[in-house]
């Protein structure tokens, strides 16, 4: 009996495992290891920390999402040996003869001095609910909402919570002043000058300030102050901030991951590229670094944002090639490089953009003024995400 074995139950391998249940033929076996019980839908997060929603509505038991045909393991990874295709696990060891690494990146508050004990943050559940006391107890002053480190996952967040929280605050008649800063030099940089200045103007249209280009050296929580790589410095009654991302202890130690980043791939198969990893290996989602064609510079080499939608793309385009194979058929199937994001501006209104980052001379983004009906697509979207399927 053949065997693919998933690694990790988000977007990309949730994606992946349906893909390869409604094509493959029905003696293959389906692994898919994911150790949390529950499949978490990161957009509603924002909501979370707002209040709007309880924990529990932004997530879905993993089990209700897969095929029947589909064996979910609850376990942790912790090691792989690509070159065999088998992955140690805390109960034991597994083996396939497809292997899909989609474990996300792991969150590291701790990478800058100071952060994990002095911020609140939103890039987890936990995290989110946290966050919500925190406000729940804010009575007025700086918020500064701090990207120290890039790439991180939902590029369109932080801005999004700002102005989110900004509306949120004013509906409760308090006085802040909610500062954003940033690593980047731009808003969602990859997408293009365009839709930064977009990000910008809505920032800037709520009195948001916009500090680019702000590497984060140290925080000193007990005085309220954040320091950064040009020696100056900003204070902060209440600090939001965006965790460091990194490749997981497993990914690294097992030499897949590039030093200090992520897994190489072939853009459009996904399969892995490194020397000494068999055939019929492949990385999606957050984990993997996809090169793109274009450039906005030609200096400087671009890679795919690390987005929920892009996952699920990948994992589907790698299961259908899973599938095809196991079919005796050609494998066609491969990624195109095109996704979406949704951007909440507070009031119950949404933009939605529109990507196609494998275009050249440089990826092309589009975006509608934000409005009722696409905070509504965002709304479905999620309901999407977190039903069983029919």
């Amino acid at each position: 009996m053949s065997t693919t074995l998933i690694l990790g139950g988000g977007f990309g391998g949730l994606a992946c495992a349906r893909a390869i249940a409604a094509r493959a033929p029905g003696s293959h076996r389906i692994l898919l290891v994911d150790r949390s019980r529950d499949f978490l839908v990161g957009a509603a997060k924002t909501w979370v920390m707002l209040g709007d929603r309880r924990a529990e509505e932004a997530v879905c038991p993993r089990s209700k999402l897969l095929p029947a045909r589909v064996t979910l393991i609850e376990d942790e990874v912790r090691g792989i040996d690509a070159a065999r295709r088998e992955v140690r696990t805390t109960s034991g060891t597994l083996s396939g003869d497809q292997l899909v690494i989609a474990l996300g990146a792991d969150l590291d508050l701790a990478a800058v001095p100071g952060l994990e004990h002095a911020a609140q943050t939103f890039y987890t559940l936990d995290g989110a609910v946290r966050l919500r006391a925190a406000l729940g107890r804010f009575t007025g002053g700086r918020i500064m909402l701090l990207i120290p480190r890039a790439p991180f996952k939902c590029p369109p967040a932080p801005y999004e919570a700002a102005m989110m929280l900004h509306a949120a605050l004013e509906r409760r008649g308090i006085r802040a002043q909610i500062d954003v800063w940033t690593v980047e030099k731009a808003p969602m940089p990859t997408a293009g000058p365009e839709m930064g200045k977009t990000i910008a103007g809505e920032l800037a249209a709520r009195g948001i300030g916009f500090h680019p280009g702000m590497k984060a050296t140290a925080v000193e929580g007990a005085r309220g102050v954040v320091r950064f790589e040009d020696e100056t410095h900003a204070e902060y009654e209440l600090l939001i901030a965006v965790p460091p991302h990194r490749a997981p202890r497993a990914v690294v130690e097992a030499g897949l991951a590039e030093p200090g980043g992520w897994i190489p791939v072939d853009p459009g198969t996904l399969a892995v590229k490194k020397p000494g990893v068999a055939p019929d290996v492949y990385t999606i989602g957050d984990l993997a670094s996809v090169p793109l064609p274009g450039r906005w510079s030609p200096d400087m080499p671009l890679v795919l944002p690390k987005a929920g939608v892009f996952a699920a793309a990948q994992g589907e385009a790698v299961g259908e090639r899973i599938a095809a194979e196991l079919s005796g058929a050609t494998a066609t199937a491969t990624f195109g490089g095109q996704g979406h994001c949704y951007i909440e501006v507070g009031g119950g209104r949404a933009m939605r953009g529109d990507g196609v980052f494998f275009a050249t001379p440089h990826p092309v983004m589009t975006a509608r003024v934000p409005d009722e009906t696409q905070y509504r697509d965002k709304l479905e979207w999620v309901k999407h995400w977190l039903s069983p399927p029919a």
